[in-house]
C-alpha cells in the first residue's frame, strides 16, 4: 500500500495523548462507576468515533493499492461511446447475421471485440428505445463495460418505436468538454428511426468535432419484427380490424450519411470481419494520439476509507441510542468493517451512488460485484432498484427474478430479507403496471419469506380488491352493453309497429280522390 500525502499519517500521534486520556480516565471512572450497560454504550461509541478519525486520516492521505493503467499516460486520448440500439427490430435474426443470432447479439459481439483490441482508450455505454440514456460512463475500466455488454438485451428498456437522435445525444453527454482526448460514437443500429431528427444530433457532433463511426445491421430485404402486427393505416382496412405485418429492413443510408457527416467510416455489420475493421480503426485514431510509452500505477482507494468513516461516525452517534445492543453483535460489525470482501465494498460504493441519486454510474459496481459469490443476489437487486428508478419495469423485473433464482442455491432460512424484498418490489412493479393477479401473487410470496410484514398484507389486499374492482367493471359494462342492445331492439320494434298501425288506421282515406272538406 502506497499513499499520495504519507506526511497526513503523521497526525496518528493524536492517539497517544487520547490513550493516555483513557489510562487516566479508566482509574478515576473506577471511583465513580457508572451503570454496566451505559458504560457499555460509551466504550463503544468511542470506540467508533476514533475509528472514525482513524479513517479519516488514511482516506486523507490518499491510499492506493492494486495495478492499474493511468490516464496520464497519453497526450490525448481516445474517449468512445458505443450507442446502442435495443428497439425490437433489433431482435430479429437476419440470415446475414447468422441463424443462431440477432442483429442485437450480433452488434454487441463487435462492440464487445473492439473493446478487448483497443485497451489504450476510454470506453462507455448508452443504450436508446423511445429515448436514449448513458448506461456506463466513460472509464478505463474495460471489464466494466464488457460486463455491462454480456448482460444487455433487448429487455434492458421498455418503450415503443425508435428515436436514434435520442440515443445520439445521450451519447454525447458523456463527452467531457474540458477534456482533449478524440471524441467517437459508435453507432450499432439497423437504422430505422421512427421519432426524432437525428439530423439534429448530428449537427451537434459536427459542432462538438465528435465522429460517429456507424454500424449498420440487418438486411436490406428486410424481415418481420417479433410481436410488430401493427393496425393498418387505411382507415377501410382499420374498420374491417385487418393488420398489416412490420417489416424491418437495414437503412444502409442513413447509416452512410450519419458517418460521412462527422468524418467517420460505414462499416456493414454483417462482414465476418466487422470487428476486425472497426477495431483497426479505433487503433488509428488512438495511435495519433497516444504516446508511445506506458505504465501502471497503483489504484486509488480513497473512496473506500471515505465510506468507512462514514460509517464509523454514523455507529459512534447512534450507539448510546440504542437500548440493548449485545457485544456480540458489535464485534460483527466492527469485522465487517475491517473485512469486506471486494463483493461487499463494491455494493456500498453501488448503494452511496444510488442514495445520490446517480443511477447510471451505479450500474458499473453493480455490475462488477456479479462476479462474486457471496454479492451476486444483492448485486441483482440493486440493479433491479435502479432500472425501477429510471423507470425501466421489465428491466427491474427481470432482475429481481435473477436474484431470487441465485438465492435458490442457499436454504430457505438465509436471506430471508432479501428474498422478501425481491418479491414485495416485484410486486410494486406488477401493480403499478396495472397487473394485479401478477402483483398479488409477489405480495403472497413476500409474507411467505416474512409473514410479519403489515406492508405486504396491506398491498395485498389492495391488489386483491382491484382485481375484485375490475370483474365487476367488466361485468357491469356488459350488462350495460346488453340493457343498451335490448333498448335499441325495442324502440326497433316499437317504430315498426307504429308504422304498421298508421298505415292500416289511413289505408281508406289515401284512396279518396276529392279535396276533403
Amino acid at each position: 500500500m502506497t499513499f499520495d500525502y504519507p506526511i497526513v499519517l503523521t497526525a496518528f500521534v493524536i492517539f497517544i495523548p487520547l490513550i493516555l486520556f483513557d489510562i487516566f480516565n479508566g482509574a478515576r471512572k473506577n471511583k465513580h462507576k457508572l451503570p454496566a450497560q451505559l458504560n457499555k454504550k460509551l466504550k463503544l461509541s468511542i470506540l467508533f468515533f476514533r475509528l472514525f478519525i482513524a479513517f479519516a486520516i488514511i482516506a486523507i492521505a490518499g491510499p492506493r493499492w492494486g495495478m492499474g493503467l493511468t490516464a496520464s499516460e497519453y497526450r490525448r486520448g481516445l474517449d468512445t461511446v458505443f450507442a446502442i440500439d435495443v428497439s425490437r427490430s433489433m431482435d430479429i435474426r437476419d440470415a446475414k447475421t447468422g441463424a443462431d443470432g440477432s442483429r442485437l447479439e450480433r452488434g454487441l459481439l463487435i462492440a464487445a471485440q473492439s473493446v478487448a483490441s483497443v485497451p489504450a482508450a476510454r470506453f462507455a455505454a448508452a443504450i436508446g428505445r423511445g429515448r436514449g440514456f448513458l448506461a456506463v460512463p466513460l472509464t478505463w475500466d474495460n471489464e466494466a463495460i464488457l460486463s455491462f455488454l454480456e448482460s444487455l438485451d433487448g429487455f434492458s428498456m421498455t418503450g415503443r418505436s425508435t428515436n436514434l437522435e435520442s440515443l445520439v445525444q445521450a451519447a454525447a453527454d458523456a463527452f467531457q468538454n474540458t477534456s482533449p482526448a478524440r471524441k467517437v460514437i459508435v453507432l450499432v443500429s439497423d437504422g430505422e428511426s421512427h421519432a426524432g431528427v437525428l439530423a439534429n444530433a448530428l449537427n451537434r457532433c459536427v459542432r462538438e468535432n465528435i465522429i460517429v463511426i456507424s454500424i449498420a445491421l440487418g438486411s436490406d430485404e428486410g424481415s418481420p419484427v417479433p410481436g410488430g402486427n401493427l393496425p393498418s393505416l387505411d382507415p377501410v382496412i382499420a374498420d374491417t380490424a385487418q393488420t398489416q405485418i412490420a417489416v424491418s429492413r437495414r437503412e444502409a443510408a442513413v447509416m452512410r450519411t450519419a458517418a460521412e457527416r462527422t468524418g467517420g467510416i460505414y462499416i456493414d455489420g454483417s462482414l465476418n470481419d466487422a470487428a476486425f475493421i472497426l477495431s483497426n480503426h479505433l487503433l488509428s485514431l488512438s495511435s495519433e494520439t497516444g504516446s508511445a510509452s506506458s505504465r501502471s500505477e497503483p489504484r486509488e482507494r480513497r473512496t473506500l476509507f471515505v465510506i468507512l468513516a462514514i460509517l464509523a461516525y454514523a455507529a459512534s452517534k447512534f450507539t448510546p441510542l440504542i437500548s440493548r445492543l449485545p457485544a456480540v453483535s458489535m464485534i460483527v460489525f466492527v469485522l465487517f468493517l475491517t473485512s469486506c470482501s471486494e463483493g461487499r465494498l463494491l455494493l456500498i460504493e453501488a448503494s452511496y451512488l444510488t442514495s445520490r441519486g446517480r443511477y447510471d454510474a451505479a450500474i458499473v459496481p453493480y455490475l462488477k460485484a456479479l462476479n462474486y459469490e457471496d454479492s451476486s443476489p444483492y448485486a441483482e437487486y440493486g440493479l433491479g432498484l435502479t432500472f425501477y428508478s429510471l423507470d425501466e419495469g421489465k428491466a427491474a423485473l427481470k432482475r429481481f427474478d435473477s436474484s431470487q433464482k441465485k438465492l435458490d442455491n442457499f436454504s430457505a432460512t438465509e436471506h430471508r430479507e432479501l428474498r422478501y424484498r425481491n418479491n414485495y418490489n416485484s410486486g410494486i412493479v406488477y401493480f403499478e403496471e396495472g397487473d394485479f393477479h401478477s402483483a398479488a401473487g409477489a405480495f403472497r410470496d413476500a409474507l411467505r419469506a416474512d409473514p410479519g410484514r403489515i406492508e405486504a398484507k396491506r398491498n395485498l389486499e389492495l391488489s386483491l380488491l382491484s382485481i375484485v374492482r375490475d370483474e365487476a367493471e367488466n361485468k357491469s359494462g356488459e350488462g350495460q352493453q346488453e340493457n343498451e342492445t335490448r333498448e335499441i331492439l325495442f324502440d326497433f320494434l316499437r317504430e315498426r309497429e307504429q308504422q304498421q298501425w298508421k298505415s292500416r288506421e289511413w289505408a281508406p282515406e289515401e284512396r279518396q280522390t276529392g279535396p276533403d272538406y
